[in-house]
């Protein structure tokens, strides 16, 4: 079997440049690829039998609780699980360049929000009822605003669309502030953004805290950064990105709702470090974590580090919360999931492991063991269960409220070309170097352009 050697041969050399962040040169489509084809994980062609699937994933605060995950379902199952970590920024990179070379590095995808419609639209993922067509959706998945289904006659996610991918972790960003400094100052935990400020000011002026908040400003080359944490703001304050999406595209940042919301998110930025537009998701925690900070709004996936005594000043005093609300009086924490999908023109054999596996890591048992982990559950029991009980309660509990609230992320077709603007944009003005009226001037005549480049404005 001298070609079955070879095709495994270029299986570990393609595998090796994933791990070592190399990329992959763009070849062709999916078109040409045959569902007879497998990836390129472990098994045995005479037998069919799936012995190890491959999947991407991100150097996220949450990865050490998946770590687990993967270790356990080889322990269960006997199929090895490879996870493939890339930084953030180069993980989308990874599976678009897989795409277009046809060669199926990958048994799963792992799709942020700013992907997902690209992938859908573009079926370079399948519908899990294609895989088995007597799949239903578990009742007890969280669905963060309609993010599993895509229905391709509106290029949106809702209801009526096809299940694609399955939440692998709850993301939403929860207030995080230091209960101790709190209570020394009289403040009280913050219901708006406007108060958030006010604590934050009255404390760097008390002189017992460096940095009144630190809000993430960096801009990122592919994906959501400072996009991702201006949502909550942007919402609450009745800001919308378009006039009606799904019939009309016009963009609508530069609103009044649009440039209060810029104004706040620049007021936060203020009470940090002078040059917020270098700080990223890694600086926010780790400045939190040295207990220079009072406050912020960071990913739930965060909050274990926090309260970890080994790596964390800040354990004992840590408090967490809802988001803060703008002027619509109630609080926007926005979906930051990421779905494991399966790629298009797997063997249905390898396509059915990937779907065994995506419905395991959101089942009881998987859950329960991410929570455990630190990681933020999808599965409403376990969310419920770790909310009541345990030291993750802390977090968990508004969290869960947030989940009533939760506004969905940028996933339409466009997200990548979209979340290029609105991260230049956004990151200029937390850092001061354009005003908010002149930023968002700039970002809806940005946006008109990717709404019309994709086809949706004349």
């Amino acid at each position: 079997m001298v070609e079955g050697r070879t095709h495994e041969a270029n299986r570990r050399r393609f595998l090796q440049m994933l791990g070592a962040g190399a990329a992959v040169p763009l070849l062709g489509g999916l078109a040409g690829c045959s569902n007879s084809g497998g990836a390129l994980g472990g098994g045995s062609a005479a037998s069919g039998k799936v012995t190890e699937l491959v999947v991407p994933t991100s150097q996220s605060p949450w990865l050490g609780a998946y770590r687990k995950l993967a270790a356990k379902y080889q322990e269960k199952t006997g199929i090895k699980i490879t996870l493939r970590e890339f930084p953030y920024d180069g993980l989308y990179t990874q599976m678009t360049n897989a795409v277009h070379g046809g060669n199926f590095p990958f048994d799963v995808f792992q799709l942020d929000e700013f992907g997902v419609g690209q992938f859908y639209s573009n079926q370079w993922v399948q519908s899990f009822d294609a895989v088995d067509q007597g799949f239903k959706i578990d009742p007890q998945v969280i669905t963060y605003a309609n993010l599993p289904f895509w229905d391709a006659a509106t290029r949106s996610s809702t209801p009526e669309g096809k299940v694609m991918g399955y939440p692998i972790n709850g993301n939403m960003d929860l207030f995080v502030y230091r209960k101790d400094i709190y209570s020394k100052l009289g403040l009280s935990v913050p219901k708006t953004w406007d108060e958030a400020i006010a604590n934050g000011q009255k404390a760097v002026d008390s002189g017992k805290i460096r940095y009144g908040y630190v809000p993430r400003a960096q801009a990122t080359q592919s994906g959501l950064s400072v996009t991702y944490e201006f949502m909550p703001v942007f919402y609450s304050y009745g800001g919308a990105w378009f006039k009606d999406a799904g019939t009309d595209w016009t963009p609508t940042v530069n609103t009044p709702a649009g440039i209060k919301a810029a104004t706040v998110y620049r007021e936060l930025a203020k009470l940090g470090p002078k040059q917020p537009q270098t700080i990223g998701q890694a600086e926010v925690i780790s400045l939190m974590q040295g207990g220079q900070v009072l406050q912020t709004h960071v990913v739930a996936a965060a909050a274990s580090q926090f309260q970890d005594k080994d790596k964390s000043q800040i354990a004992d005093a840590v408090g967490f919360a809802e988001v803060p609300a703008g002027s619509t009086g109630t609080p926007a924490p926005t979906s930051g999931t990421w779905s494991l999908c399966i790629p298009k023109g797997l063997s249905s054999d390898r396509a059915a492991a990937a779907l065994d596996y995506i419905k395991w890591v959101v089942s009881d048992e998987a859950q329960t063991l991410f929570t455990q982990a630190g990681g933020i559950p999808t599965r409403r029991s376990a969310l419920s269960a770790g909310a009541s009980s345990g030291t993750a309660a802390s977090y968990l509990e508004p969290l869960e409220e947030s989940v009533k609230n939760v506004k969905p992320s940028i996933r339409w077709t466009f997200g990548p070309a979209m979340s290029a603007q609105t991260e230049k944009y956004l990151s200029q003005i937390a850092a001061s170097q354009v005003t908010p009226e002149a930023g968002m001037a700039a970002l809806q005549d940005a946006l008109a352009k990717v709404v019309k480049d994709a086809g949706y404005l004349k």
